[in-house]
């Protein structure tokens, strides 16, 4: 009997632990929502064009994404009076980078296009995320240049996984770790977020570091009238 009230004892403080973590999870992410500007106001958002650049050994490289919620995630790259692009819709996705010797552009696999689903998500993973499927996992603090950041471990519907770091005193994120394709290997991406700035009711970075550069952006629009040659891959 007494082992039976211990193993009980036991079973009932890890339900807690787990139950607690639960909780202290959504806290973090329900704070992280509000700082953002609210839900509310995040689902108002049917699309956003954002234009910026950033200089990668002393090039000037200029840069137009284009996102419309769950139906387009488009990046225009100007270097050098070329243009070249990387776009996903909910049924497909093409590359062209002509600085890269691209003759034309070449359609993405559907490996590819499955896995960058989640891109269209304007919203984000966290905002609904069980909702989407997704699960969330706190995994502590860690230190990011000198601030102890939740840490939160997400793993996508899709079985991908993502990595937020979010500063306890703004409830912001300020890095994000991300697995992603790169001349085909899975390569982890860092990405760093600052300046962030007030855009019709939700904050959004205007400073976004890159393993390559800074993207410094110059403009935000949100719920524009997108042109259907968005949509489309050809020349």
């Amino acid at each position: 009997m007494k082992n039976l009230i211990v193993f009980a004892m036991m079973v009932m403080a890890l339900v807690f632990v787990q139950f607690a973590q639960a909780q202290t999870v959504d806290e973090i992410i329900d704070k992280h929502i509000t700082a953002l500007g609210g839900k509310e106001n995040l689902n108002k958002i049917q699309n956003v064009i954002s234009e910026g650049s950033l200089s990668v050994q002393g090039i000037e490289i200029g840069v137009t994404v284009t996102q419309v919620n769950n139906k387009l995630a488009r990046q225009d790259i100007f270097v050098n009076g070329m243009t070249g692009f990387d776009m996903l819709t909910d049924k497909e996705g093409w590359t062209y980078m002509p600085f890269n010797g691209m003759q034309k552009p070449e359609p993405k696999t559907a490996d590819d296009v499955k896995e960058g689903l989640s891109d269209l998500d304007i919203a984000g993973s966290l905002v609904d995320y069980a909702a989407k499927g997704n699960k969330v996992e706190l995994l502590g603090k860690e230190d990011v240049d000198g601030t102890e950041c939740y840490k939160l471990k997400v793993t996508l519907a899709s079985g991908k996984d993502e990595t937020y770091f979010i500063d306890p005193a703004t409830n912001m994120i300020i890095r994000t770790k991300k697995m992603q394709k790169a001349n085909g290997q899975e390569v982890e991406v860092q990405s760093d977020f600052s300046d962030y700035r007030d855009v019709e009711g939700v904050k959004m970075p205007y400073s976004i570091g890159l393993p390559f550069g800074t993207l410094l952006i110059s403009s935000i629009k949100i719920n524009q009238t997108i042109p259907e040659s968005a949509y489309k891959h050809d020349m």
